[in-house]
């Protein structure tokens, strides 16, 4: 499954028309539009907004490892030599109300340049950028991106997840005309189409190396241990290294919890028990 989120129908309409997609009218509190294996979200504008509509989706339509999150829309930058209608592939995502950095896991080659995205509750204009040292950087600015990964990361494993932002202004306090915003997205959309297809066929070729009853022992290990998504991918890793070198993983494991009362009562106890079953595998 893809599941392509944007803020504006604007900014939507152009993959609606190049994939073909068709309204859902059974989502009442949102915009969905899909066709087989890929789902559009129109969040409206905000992070907050962002990350309800994507964890309501979410929710109702659970992603799995060989699924694809990407966030698509327009953003400002603060450097004017870079032409409009650019695209990046966001880095890093910084809040700028918490100051808060989130890194999505770019695994894949692309043929895109890199770059931070800061999200804000406002519409950013030049200058308001601070500290000073960041507003030395090539930054992008939009309203959602924050939201959706802290959303998204609840579902979506980091690698899983991509950002993509297509520059249309720059930090100049003017309103865009919807048509255009739709020109800047549609001229990208055969590059940005062939890219997204290609992270999808490579998800897909990674196969589980884990048996039925590992599967399900990761799974309640994680939960016993109150693992965040992130922490499960690290752990799932550890083992899959352990399982091609050693065979198998479950009776050390065993072994290190045996005095050890599980579910953890807190998340700092889980993670503590987490440090110390990685010492067991390195």
């Amino acid at each position: 499954m893809i599941l392509i989120a944007t803020a504006l129908y604007c900014e939507a309409l152009p993959l609606i028309q190049y994939y073909r997609l068709k309204k859902d009218t059974s989502f009442t509190k949102f915009q969905v539009f899909r066709k087989g294996d890929i789902l559009l979200l129109i969040t409206k504008t905000g992070a907050v907004q962002a990350a309800i509509s994507t964890a309501s989706l979410c929710s109702l339509i659970p992603p799995t490892g060989r699924d694809v999150f990407v966030n698509l829309g327009v953003c400002g930058s603060n450097r004017e030599e870079v032409p409009a209608g650019s695209v990046f592939l966001c880095n890093e995502i910084l809040d700028l109300e918490t100051r808060r950095s989130y890194y999505p896991d770019i695994l894949f080659a692309h043929p895109f340049e890199e770059r931070c995205v800061i999200t804000s509750p406002n519409v950013i204009h030049a200058g308001m950028v601070q500290p000073e040292e960041l507003s030395q950087k090539p930054l992008l600015a939009d309203m959602e991106a924050s939201g959706l990964y802290q959303a998204a990361s609840c579902f979506y494993q980091p690698h899983q997840m991509f950002f993509l932002k297509v520059v249309s202004d720059y930090l100049m306090d003017t309103d865009m005309a919807p048509d255009k915003v739709t020109g800047l997205i549609r001229e990208n959309i055969p590059v940005i189409a062939e890219w997204i297809r290609q992270v999808q066929a490579q998800l897909s070729k990674n196969r589980s190396i884990f048996t039925a009853d590992e599967e399900n022992y990761i799974a309640e290990l994680a939960k016993a241990l109150h693992l965040s998504v992130s922490m499960e991918f690290k752990l799932r890793q550890l083992l899959k290294y352990s399982k091609l070198k050693e065979g198998g993983f479950t009776d050390k494991i065993k072994d290190f919890l045996e005095d050890k009362p599980l579910p953890c009562k807190t998340k700092t106890e889980g993670k503590n028990y987490f440090e110390e079953i990685k010492q067991l595998f390195l």
